[in-house]
């Protein structure tokens, strides 16, 4: 996962241009498209997506207001990943992920630049994201 991560970073930061922000975003809508069937078979999907998402916000690849729009519309339909669960999760795994590599003042500055509710990611129904749950 680490090594996907860092994978990603350099592919878009190469000056060959191999994969474009725009192509990054893409791919990752189409992982969080189907992150509701992956869980099936490996039910740890959402926290390990959220620890590359979080690579890619502390390597400053791609915006946390970024990373918080694709989970927010993210699923087989818009919003389908965050009213089931899994989108809390994998917010939770980000912030996690940038809490462990930066520490808690960077997270909180990087939270704050995002303008992003954390509210917004939990589902409507009582089953809550313990990930998330622990940055709110």
């Amino acid at each position: 996962r680490d090594l996907l991560a860092k994978l990603l970073v350099n592919l878009t930061r190469s000056h060959d241009g191999v994969l474009s922000q725009a192509e990054l975003v893409k791919g990752f809508e189409s992982v969080l498209s189907t992150l509701e069937d992956a869980v099936n078979d490996a039910p740890k999907a959402p926290e390990f997506l959220g620890r590359i998402f979080g690579k890619m916000v502390v390597e400053d690849v791609i915006s946390m207001k970024e990373i918080g729009r694709l989970i927010l519309e993210g699923g087989e339909e818009a919003g389908q990943i965050v009213e089931i669960g899994l989108g809390g999760d994998v917010m939770g795994s980000t912030l996690g992920m940038i809490k462990t590599e930066k520490g808690e003042s960077v997270l909180n500055e990087i939270r704050g630049s995002s303008c992003l509710r954390l509210e917004d990611f939990r589902p409507s129904h009582p089953n809550r994201s313990r990930i998330l749950e622990t940055f709110l």
